[in-house]
């Protein structure tokens, strides 16, 4: 029985709910004390929560006359503070290696074409015209043509040659180049004991401290039994 009001045991069952031992965790089923619908990061997660509240607070008493009175202030404080601590909660689930102060990854494409053509045209023409003569005298008895000179014999020779050349070179070359390079640097700077020192202070208890938070919800003075009045003040 509460001295001041009533223990949050007994406000469960006075709004119809039951809790159960469920892995070692506590499972509320039923019942109203302000905890079915305060924003929370992951839903699955609620339950835990609420029997973790439940165990701590279980035998404290509310802080409030009335049941509706401290089922308002526990709605109210867990939608103030909870979108907070769900921050919290969702940086805690991020995964990292507390010796790890240096990842960095490089990773360089590089893509080229090169083309090129060439082409070219000759030509060539050449002229050639030649003459000759061949002369045998024992003694002048003929004249060779006209007024010209006697001779035995005389053979006369003459050439003209043409020559013409043209040529056509065409030709194309493509090279193309592909490089894929990848480079990764990890590890730690400094000494591993200070970073462990600096893991461990940024350990969190996140459900503790969400606790801690209701505690104005529930009465600051803890009953010893004694009783506050003489059974016979009214006597």
């Amino acid at each position: 029985m509460g001295t001041f009001t009533i223990p949050l045991k007994r406000v469960i069952e006075l709004t119809g709910g039951t809790t159960d031992v469920v892995g070692g965790s506590t499972v509320l089923t039923g019942g109203n004390i302000g905890l079915a619908s305060y924003p929370i990061f992951d839903e699955s997660y609620r339950s835990v929560l609420t029997g973790k509240i439940i165990d701590h607070f279980w035998n404290r008493e509310i802080g409030l006359e009335t049941i509706d009175m401290f089922q308002l202030a526990m709605r109210r404080k867990m939608n103030e503070i909870m979108p907070y601590y769900n921050k919290l909660y969702k940086s805690e689930l991020i995964e990292y290696g507390p010796l790890s102060t240096v990842n960095i990854k490089t990773v360089a494409n590089a893509n080229g074409t090169q083309s090129g053509e060439s082409s070219g045209t000759s030509d060539s023409t050449s002229n050639a015209t030649g003459s000759s003569r061949s002369v045998s005298s024992d003694t002048p008895q003929t004249q060779l043509q006209g007024n010209a000179d006697y001779a035995t014999s005389a053979t006369d020779v003459s050439s003209v040659s043409t020559n013409a050349a043209n040529g056509t070179q065409s030709g194309s070359e493509t090279q193309t180049t592909e490089q894929d390079t990848t480079s990764e640097t990890t590890g730690y700077q400094g000494a591993a004991s200070d970073l462990i020192m600096r893991y461990r202070e940024s350990l969190l208890n996140i459900d503790m401290l969400v606790i801690g938070q209701l505690e104005d919800c529930f009465m600051q003075v803890w009953d010893n039994g004694d009783e506050y009045t003489n059974g016979r003040l009214y006597c």
